[in-house]
This record gives structure tokens, sequence and C-alpha cells, in this order.
């Protein structure tokens, strides 16, 4: 200073206060060109050097080297030289960054025109001396005390690859390395998610309630500035409840940003019992150790995300392969390039019965496919997954009948589908197919049997109904039948060939004759038949065939038919054995199963029952044809000594009317006459009945009125409906037409109805015919008002020989079968409506005719 207290230009001390900020430009275009300084910010980079130069100022000035310096000054070459400590500076770094502060002011220095250079100078270098003897003893001691450090945190790294016992033993190190610290905290985490990860102090319990809200309200803070910070310093902008953190007997809160790549990864934490504050010495070697750290925790994050993932990807990999291996459908996948199989799962083997392992090319899929409607083979290029992986066709519900590698059949249905890359190119292709064997032959077998049912019941012809199961099995159920029927069903055994060659079955008669009779061949059959259980017979190794195994003539029976697999069933029916159907496949190459057993077995059955029906039948017809020709006889051999008894009755009715006899003898007379006609009737409509089912019975067709037949009718028994008190009328259009039928038996039914309906009538009832056109039709009708039929009784009043209970009359129950025939012989047909305590109608048609016979 001058006299009056101006700085003096010509003192180097206040020539380095003046020019500050030049030295520190000129002295920051030095130093940038060391590799530490490159990357660190022009702030950061000169930070503390003002006040390194400030202190240089004091020393070179009045007080001199050695001299007593402001207390704030006296640690600032030490500072920097722990700043740059912590910045990764070398000691040479630090000592290279003095001397170009050394020549920056000399430089500065001359050319401003300098003054007595030779004082300051020494000045100037015993500062400097100083200031770089402070900073690399200070350096020196930091750095072992930081190597320290980081060879604690280097073998905590070492030590696990867990995140959280890294920053377990990072704080442990932290307190070893800072005697200050009692309490350390690691919080990762952004601002609005930072969770404690470690702690190391807390000797009371973990951070809990309002003391852990406290934590991350000051952690959040520390984020906010990007800088550390002390809890002091922050309070200012942080609500009251943030000094529970101190509710651990803190003093002294310290936080550290850990920051990596320009991004907030957390916080950590520091507290001290007994300390006011933290020394800067204290705080540099935090912020340094927690600096370091950070790229650990970062790896380490890297890492457990990376095992996470790893164990994810495991985890997500042993469930795909579960879920490929236990889903209930085949599954392959087929790369693009080559059609090369990449998996296949468990049911992929086990609906084909063969492996895929292998495949390395689109010829190597599936051999033995064919299409459902027509039979067709597959091409390879067919095949829904070669579709999928060359054009990306995708492929819905496509079914496909597979000869699988056990040599039995089955039915697959099959969904294909491409993968595709992000530029929408097929990569590979997905293929599922689920095996519908079991529900395509439920199905197929459901309507095979009904179709069977049906067909075989269109018959009852014994022989036709042997004819009929031949050709439904063939080659629905295999390539051969063989019906062979028991002598005790016929009188003599009867086999029933069926193949779809006619040639190839003259062949298989030829040989069959040449095998029979065969021993063994009669023993299976026999044991069949007797055990009632159907015997499947998958190749020609099942044991029942090893006695014909020797036998030559069976075994070119097998040959030269191609016999693959048989089955034998036998049909049962009502606890009766009727024979035993012989199934086998030969060219279609099919071998059977338990679920074709089950299917020829219930045909077996249906068969049957349809043969069985057929016999009876049969028998039945033969019963009805001989009681026809029995009554017929009867009758007919009946009537001449009936007539005989008729007349006798009559001559002597005449003679004792004429001797004026005793009035009983004449009653006893008009009885036997009464029984005679009545037994003249029931032969006349037995043997009309006879005549009728034989097939027997002539119509002498004629043109004639229906009018005339309808009075006719009537006047026949108006003395009887007089005696009776009943109403008995007549009706009938005007523009009837005439018919052509056989007037006698037309007015048979009308007599028939007629006698009926006069019976249930009583006194002051009626009874009326009419005559009626419907289109090509003339309708007779009888109606009465009498106690009508019920209803339940309806539909058997036209069978033969059938009575109703409730109307108090008998009869011989033909009248109105007889009436049936003759009118469906005319082409017409009869019916009846009635409803009980009003009365009945009867009705029948007979068709107009042209006037000519």
């Amino acid at each position: 200073m001058d006299q009056l207290g101006r700085p003096n230009e010509r003192r180097l001390s206040d020539f380095i206060r003046r020019h500050r900020d030049a030295i520190l430009e000129a002295w920051k275009q030095r130093v940038q060109t060391l590799s530490p300084a490159r990357q660190l910010s022009d702030p950061m980079l000169t930070d503390h050097v003002p006040g390194v130069l400030a202190y240089i100022a004091e020393i070179t000035g009045e007080a001199g080297a050695g001299a007593e310096v402001d207390r704030k000054l006296r640690g600032m070459p030490g500072y920097h030289a722990l700043n740059r400590l912590a910045h990764g500076y070398d000691l040479a770094d630090v000592v290279k960054e003095y001397a170009d502060l050394r020549a920056v002011i000399l430089e500065l220095w001359e050319r401003d025109g300098g003054g007595d250079g030779g004082h300051e100078l020494i000045r100037l270098n015993g500062a400097l001396d100083d200031a770089i003897a402070d900073a690399v003893t200070r350096y020196q001691e930091a750095r072992v005390r930081l190597l320290q450090a980081l060879d604690l945190i280097s073998a905590a790294a070492l030590g696990s690859t867990d995140l959280d016992a890294f920053l377990t033993a990072l704080i442990r190190a932290t307190r070893e390395a800072a005697a200050a610290v009692d309490v350390a905290i690691v919080l990762l985490g952004d601002g609005d998610a930072l969770d404690v990860h470690a702690t190391a102090g807390l000797d009371d319990g973990p951070l809990l309630g309002p003391p852990l809200e406290a934590t991350r309200e000051f952690a959040r803070a520390v984020l906010a500035l990007r800088g550390p910070t002390s809890l002091d310093a922050a309070l200012r902008t942080l609500p009251a409840t943030a000094r529970e953190i101190r509710s651990r007997g803190l003093r002294a809160v310290y936080g550290v940003p850990l920051i990596h790549d320009g991004h907030a990864i957390g916080v950590a934490i520091l507290g001290s019992r007994n300390a006011e504050e933290f020394s800067e010495e204290d705080t540099l070697m935090l912020r340094t150790m927690t600096s370091r750290a950070t790229g650990i925790i970062v790896q380490a994050q890297l890492v457990a995300r990376e095992r996470a993932s790893r164990h994810q990807a495991d985890d997500a990999r042993a469930l795909l392969a579960t879920v490929v291996e236990q889903m209930p459908a085949g599954l392959m996948i087929g790369e693009r390039e080559t059609g090369r199989l990449l998996l296949t799962n468990r049911q992929a083997t086990e609906i084909f019965r063969q492996s895929f392992e292998g495949i390395q090319s689109i010829e190597g899929y599936i051999g033995r496919g064919f299409h459902v409607q027509s039979g067709k083979a597959y091409e390879t290029w067919e095949w829904p997954l070669s579709r999928t992986v060359t054009t990306g066709e995708v492929v819905n519900n496509e079914e496909i009948d597979v000869l699988r590698g056990d040599g039995t059949w089955g039915r697959i249905l099959v969904r294909s589908t491409p993968v595709r890359d992000p530029d929408g190119r097929v990569s590979a292709g997905v293929v599922t197919f689920f095996d519908i064997t079991e529900r395509t032959r439920a199905e197929q077998a459901q309507r095979f049997l009904a179709a069977a049912s049906a067909s075989l019941s269109d018959s009852l012809d014994f022989q036709s109904t042997l004819d009929r199961l031949g050709r439904i099995t063939v080659p629905e159920l295999g390539d051969w039948c063989v019906i062979q029927t028991l002598p005790e069903v016929e009188a003599a055994r009867r086999v029933t060939v069926t193949h779809a060659s006619p040639e190839t079955i003259k062949k298989a008669r030829a040989l069959l004759r040449d095998v029979d009779p065969l021993p063994g061949l009669s023993a299976l059959v026999e044991d069949v038949l007797c055990s009632e259980r159907p015997e499947l017979i998958r190749d020609l190794s099942h044991p029942l065939l090893a006695p014909l195994a020797e036998n030559a003539a069976f075994r070119r029976l097998v040959r030269e038919l191609g016999i693959t697999s048989a089955m034998l069933v036998p049909m049962v029916a009502r606890g009766r054995t009727f024979g035993c159907i012989a199934l086998a496949t030969a060219e279609s190459g099919r071998v059977y199963d338990e679920a074709d057993l089950a299917v020829a077995h219930d045909l077996a059955q249906r068969a049957a029952l349809a043969a069985d029906n057929a016999r009876l039948y049969e028998a039945a017809q033969r019963a009805i044809e001989l009681r026809d020709n029995v009554l017929a006889t009867v009758s007919h051999d009946l009537r001449n000594p009936l007539s005989a008894i008729i007349t006798a009755a009559a001559v002597m009715t005449k003679r004792a009317a004429a001797r004026g006899g005793d009035r009983g003898d004449t009653k006893a007379l008009q009885a036997i006459q009464r029984s005679a006609h009545r037994m003249d009737r029931l032969i006349h409509d037995l043997l009309d009945f006879a005549s009728l089912r034989a097939g027997r019975l002539e119509l002498r067709r004629q043109p004639q009125d229906p009018r005339e037949i309808g009075r006719e009718a009537v006047e026949t028994f108006e003395s009887q409906a007089h005696e009776k008190g009943v109403r008995l009328g007549a009706a009938a259009d005007d523009d009837l037409p005439i018919i052509a039928c056989d007037r006698d038996r037309v007015l048979q039914v009308l007599s028939n109805l007629l006698s009926n309906a006069l019976k249930v009538t009583g006194a002051q009832g009626s009874v009326t015919v009419r005559c009626e056109r419907r289109e090509e039709h003339v309708v007779f009708s009888v109606s009465d008002t009498g106690p009508g039929i019920p209803e339940d009784e309806l539909p058997y009043l036209f069978e033969r020989f059938w009575r109703g209970q409730r109307n108090g009359y008998k009869g011989t129950g033909l009248g109105l079968a007889i009436a049936r025939e003759l009118v469906a012989a005319h082409g017409g047909t009869i019916s009846v409506d009635s409803r009980v305590g009003v009365g009945t109608t009867f009705r029948f048609t007979i068709p107009v005719g042209d006037g000519e016979v």
C-alpha cells in the first residue's frame, strides 16, 4: 500500500489481487490440457483457485514467507489438493497446476512492467513452495486414508455381487474412513420413490414412521440441489418435520447425491452424534468415497437387474417348456429359411406315435396324411406348416386323416400361423394340432350305427337282413365281412361273404372251401360263440391264432387275401346266439383297436335283433298262414251242416205254426234259428277275413249310384230301428257322381256300421246315413247318438278280434277289421270320430268312378 492506503501496483501481492481474474483465465487455459481437468466443468476447475491466489498474495505481501496468514486462507492449498484428489488427480497433476500458476503470474507481472523483481520473486517462490508443501502433505495424508477407504470399497465390491450386501459393506467402510461418522444411510431411487437399502449405526432399530419420512424429505432436497449439503443448510427449504431426522441423537447430518453419468440414482446420508459439523476433509472424503462407490452401485444394480432378468428369462423358459410340454395340443415350430423343426412337444409325438427329432427340411415333415373328403394323400407342400413357412398362410381348423407311426389311423385338427420379424417378414411357422380321432370316430360310429339300424329295419326277411349287414360293414368297418349263422337258427349253417370286389369274393369262397373244416378256426369261432364275448385280433401274432400258424391252408388264406387284422363278434339277441360276424382288414392297411371292436359289437347286437325280428316275423307269417288256412277249412266245412240246421229249423217252425202247437216249442225253434243265423254270419266273417288276408277276395266293380246304396242299407234296418224306437234316416248331396264299386261289399260295410250303431243307440236316439262328395271321393258316413267311444279305445277299433269293454254288446271283433280291408280294397280309407256322451261317426271313402268297368 502507498502512504494513502491505496494498492501499490508495483508490489506483486497487490498485482495478484487486482488481476486475479486474468490470472485465473490464463491459468485455466494451461491446465485444461491435463487429463483429469478435461472431465471437469469450468466452475469445478477454478472453484478453489481464488482462495489459493489469496493465500499466495497474503504470503507474498508484507507478512513474508513463514508469517501467520488469515485462518480462512491457511488451509486452502491442502483443501485444493484434497479436491483434486477427489476428482482423480495424481500428485504430479496437482504440482503441475501450481507450476502453471507460478508461470502465469510471472508472465503477466513481466508483461505489466513488473517492479523490483528480485525481492518480489523470492517472496512469490516462497509462497508457492509453502502452498505446494501444504498441498503435498494434505494430499498424501488424504490419499492414504482414501486408498484405505477405497480398498475397503473394492473389497466390499469383490466380496459380493448382491447390491444390498455391497451397500452394507460400503457404509461400514465409510464409518471406518471418517471417524466422525456415527450413522450412515443409503437410499436408492429418484425423488418420488426413495427406499432405504442399507443403514449402519442405528442400533435401536430400523427407520420407521416420521424419522423415515424426514430422511426421505432430506434426501429429496439433496437430489434437488444436485450437490452435497448439510441438514442445517437444507432446513430452510424443508418442512419442520424434517427435523425428525435428528431423533436418533444426530447433531451433524450431511447428504451426498449419488450421480452417475449425470443421472441421480440415490443419496448417501451421514450423521454424527458428537461433531457439530463435518470437517472439510471429512466431507471431501465422504464425497470422494460416494463418488467412487456410485459406479460400483450402478454396476451392482446392473448385475442385479441382469441376474433378475436372467432368472426371469430362465423362469420364462422353464414355464414355456412346461406349458409346451403340458399343453393339450401337439406343437411344432418350423424355421422359415430351411423348414427345420426348431421345437416339438411330447403331445406331437403321442398324437402321431412317432418322433420328429432331426427333421432339417420341409421334405422331412409328416409323410402319410390324407384329405378328409377325397382321401387323396397330402403332398409335402400341402402340409399346413409348409404353407405357413413358405407363404405366410394362416391355416384355421383344417382336418387331416393321418396314418400314424404304429399303423393306426387318426384324425387331427390343425391350426398354423406365421411368426413375423419387426419388418413383417415370416421368420418361422407355428403349428398346433389336436387329436380329434376319438371324437370323430364317435360321431362316425353314431352316424354309422343309426344308418345301419335304419337299413336293417327296412327288411323283415332273414337272408335280406344278412345281406344288408354285409353291405353295411364293407367298407365302413372293414375290407371283409363274413357272417356265419348257427344250425339252430336255420335248417343248415349259412355263410355270407362280402367284399367290394365280386371277383375277390369268388376267390375267397374257394379258399374258404379249402380250409373248411379247419379245427383251429372252428374252435376259435366256437370260443367266441360260447363266451358271447367279442375278440380283437390286432395282427397275426395273436395267441388265439397260434394253433393255426402251422396250417398251410390257413397261411395261404391269410396271405392271398392280405389279411392284416380281424374282429370276431357274436350275434346275440334276447338271450339267443344267432351266429358270428368276422370282420377283417386287408388292402386298406387299417389296424383294428378297441374302439372299432366296440362299434362292431354294437352293430352285431343291432343286427342280431334285426335277424331275430326277421325270424320271428317269418314264424308269425307262417303261423298266420296256418291259422287262416285252418279258419278257411273249418268255416267251409261248418257251412254245410249249419245250412242243414237252418233249413230243418225253418221247416219245423212252419209245421209247428200249422199245427198250432205249443208256444214254448215255437220259441225254442226261433232261438235255434237265431243262433244258427249268428253262426252263419260268424262263419261268413271268418271266410271273408281269410280271403282278404290271403288276397283271394275278388271285387265285382260296376258303376253304382251311391244314393241308392245308402237308401238300400237304411231300408234293410228300418224294422230293427222301429222296434228299438230309434230314428233312422238318410241324407245325400244332389250332385253325387257315379262310383265304380262292388255294391254288395259296400252294402256289407254300411250294414256292419249300421248294425253296430243301432246296438249302442238307445230309444229316442237317432242314426243317420250320409253320402257326400269330397274332391275325387264319395264319403259314406254313419252317425249315432249313442254313448260314444272312450278316447283310449279309438286306436284299436279296427284291429281284428278286438272288442270294446264299455258298450254293453257282444261281437266277434272282426266286423270293423273286415270293413277296413274292404274299403282299402276299393282304394279308400275309413276313420272314426267319437265323443263320450255325444255320439260316434264312422266315415269311409270310395273313389269316384268314370262309369265304365
